[in-house]
């Protein structure tokens, strides 16, 4: 699950990019064959509801992680990790242990909720400067079908 929080917590930012870009004049964000990157988007868009220049790695650094775990899951390459341990002279059973490597090592209640909370403050900024209001999750909607909440 904690995968998955970090995941779509990224997910969620660059589908909201890509909403209120088209909202604020940028629709080829929508079309799929569209390159602009996570990065450029959120440059662009700051400036377009009147926020100073800034990246994301430094407005919200958490959602820089998020969006660089995201990235590292889809894009992996094989790693070797080497590390020393000392091991009980029983190994295996209950007494085995698994050591976190790489991405594991965001894999953390407490980080997923940090990722989480940075994304959504995110989303609350940029809504709120572009003057559409308080509550940017008042609708969900996918390709399908779309709610009101």
């Amino acid at each position: 699950n904690l995968l998955n929080a970090l995941i779509l917590s990224s997910f969620l930012v660059e589908a909201y990019f890509n909403h209120l870009g088209d909202l604020l004049g940028y629709p080829e964000w929508n079309d799929k064959k569209n390159r602009t990157t996570v990065w450029n988007k959120y440059r662009r868009l700051r400036e377009k509801v009147g926020l100073p220049d800034s990246s994301i790695d430094d407005a919200y650094p958490d959602v820089a992680e998020a969006i660089k775990f995201r990235n590292e899951m889809a894009h992996g390459r094989t790693e070797t990790h080497k590390f020393s341990l000392d091991l009980p002279a029983s190994i295996g059973g209950e007494n085995s242990q698994q050591i976190p490597v790489g991405w594991q090592i965001a894999l953390t209640t407490p980080n997923a909720r940090k990722c989480f909370d940075a994304c959504r403050g995110l989303i609350y900024e940029l809504h709120s400067k572009a003057n559409l209001g308080n509550h940017p999750f008042t609708k969900m909607a996918s390709s399908q079908i779309r709610f009101g909440v």
